[in-house]
């Protein structure tokens, strides 16, 4: 992999829990992007307000904030942790206001979804057991069902890019390097 953008772009991550994200991140980073998680600024405000780490409270603080604040509440939280919007991955659009908003404060803004199945998407959460994950595919429908009330199936719809993530770890890097690798080659040659 090459560790030079080509061009300079925001791109903003999407998909369901689980569906790779992560690694998607990973790969740009690799390439050179820098990253920011809205995931991350959720848990952060949640924690200095006291929220247990927990899915299903950070995602009742989540949905209470936005309720409070508005639906853009976490996009613009977490646009003040970006330095260089041009050499940047957002990870965690989960709704049209979000991404309304980013459109609106940012230039060369392009949305990528990872799609992958919810048993597949169960499996992957069960093996990288983070703290504040679900347990079983009750808690995954749970957490399915809060993600589309917010909006996300409409960012996925959405999406300027669409990555199937059905495959081993290594093809889905290497179909993530590819298209990232495309997309600065696309808006290199404008």
């Amino acid at each position: 992999m090459s560790n030079t953008i080509l061009q300079e772009i925001m791109l903003i991550v999407t998909g369901m829990p689980g569906s790779g994200k992560d690694e998607f991140v990973q790969v740009a980073k690799q390439l050179g992007w820098m990253d920011v998680h809205m995931g991350n600024t959720v848990k952060d405000y949640a924690k200095k307000h006291g929220v247990p780490e927990d899915d299903s409270q950070i995602g009742k603080f989540a949905s209470e904030e936005r309720k409070l604040h508005g639906m853009d509440v976490w996009a613009r939280r977490t646009s003040e942790l970006i330095k260089d919007p041009d050499r940047t991955i957002v990870d965690g659009l989960r709704n049209i206001e979000e991404l309304d908003f980013f459109r609106n404060k940012f230039s060369n803004v392009r949305v990528i979804a990872i799609y992958a199945n919810q048993e597949e998407r169960l499996r992957r959460i069960k093996k990288r057991s983070r703290p504040d994950d679900i347990k079983d595919e009750a808690g995954l429908v749970k957490r399915d069902t809060r993600e589309l009330e917010w909006g996300i199936g409409r960012t996925i719809s959405l999406s300027d890019f669409m990555l199937v993530n059905d495959r081993t770890l290594q093809e889905f890097r290497d179909n993530a390097a590819e298209l990232l690798n495309s997309i600065s080659r696309g808006y290199n040659s404008n």
